[in-house]
């Protein structure tokens, strides 16, 4: 029994060196094909548009071609759900967003993911705070004067939103400033921006990567940024901590995830060319001029962070009472 009791031990720690020897194989074979970035919404966003810029990065230093492929729907979850399907083996990733990885199962988006559990984190793509934009249509110049208007007629202020983080977002600031506004919720940023700046909506939930070319063509005005600092590239925008809303400092941020099981060496090799994309001087004056940053992240220190967004976006969700469609 002693004698068979050895031998097991020896085809157990055998095994395990075999799959430690596999996976590392794997990591330096990887990658020896196209891989496919799956996002969950149109084109056009900032997440989008950040996951094609390292994209075009990781292609120049892996040698094969990285490409975003955009699955539209269900706040994201057709996406998902196609990426978690997908074999473990670094061919296809997840661009997401704060709302897919922490919003929308709080918000009761009915999901059959679980980002916990179903992806593993790569790193971190950009963080960003958002901004209240609004028509010329509405002829609201301020964020004073959207709380006027709102308080005036309660639920008739029309204001778009296109994900769950979002709707939180709004449903923060209604609370904070003690209002009510018509949430409308639209299918991608670029849609939501059209009917801005055509006056179909009063305003939206934007993010600078998205609004400032709109703003600074005049076609829409930028009326508060979310968080503590000012943007240096729309300094006349004051943010919502100085107008009054301390609580408003709440972070938008995108990131690449592969599904659960991708062998550790292909999640460190992607996640040391996604910090090297991050760090080239075109892509971090892209991100500057936006009013967004990449945090150096390593692929731990991305877990970290996206387990600490989870519990805090449910503690506010809670808080908030959203509920998708509410």
């Amino acid at each position: 029994m002693k004698s068979f009791a050895i031998h097991a031990m020896l085809a157990g720690s055998l095994l395990a060196v075999g799959q430690t020897a596999l996976a590392q194989q794997a990591g330096d074979s990887y990658p020896s094909k196209p891989v496919r970035i799956v996002f969950g919404f149109p084109a056009g966003s900032a997440t989008d548009v950040a996951a094609r810029r390292v994209a075009a990065k990781l292609s120049a230093e892996l040698g094969q071609s990285f490409y975003v492929d955009n699955r539209p729907g269900a706040n994201g979850n057709i996406g998902g759900e196609a990426a978690a399907k997908a074999p473990p083996d670094g061919y296809t990733l997840l661009a997401a967003t704060v709302s897919e990885m922490a919003i929308n199962k709080p918000a009761g988006v009915r999901t059959r993911l679980d980002p916990a559990n179903d992806f593993i984190p790569v790193g971190l793509l950009f963080t960003s705070n958002p901004v209240l934009v609004s028509s010329n249509a509405s002829k609201l110049e301020t964020v004073p004067q959207l709380v006027a208007r709102a308080k005036a007629r309660p639920g008739e202020v029309n204001w778009a939103v296109v994900n769950t983080f979002q709707q939180v977002f709004v449903a923060s600031f209604e609370k904070a400033a003690g209002v009510k506004l018509n949430v409308v919720p639209y299918k991608g940023t670029a849609f939501a921006m059209t009917d801005v700046v055509g006056g179909q909506l009063d305003g939206m939930v934007g993010y600078p990567a998205e609004a400032m070319g709109q703003t600074s063509a005049g076609r829409a005005k930028a009326l508060g940024l979310g968080g503590t600092q000012r943007n240096p590239y729309m300094p006349e925008t004051p943010t919502l901590g100085e107008l009054g809303y301390a609580d408003m400092d709440l972070l938008a941020w995108g990131g690449i995830f592969a599904p659960a099981g991708t062998p550790r060496p292909i999640v460190d090799k992607l996640n040391h060319a996604l910090r090297n994309a991050n760090a080239t001087p075109d892509v971090r004056e892209a991100l500057a001029k936006t009013g967004s940053e990449a945090r150096p992240y390593s692929a731990d220190q991305f877990a970290t962070f996206v387990r600490n967004e989870i519990s805090r976006w449910d503690k506010l969700v809670r808080e908030t009472g959203v509920k998708v469609g509410e």
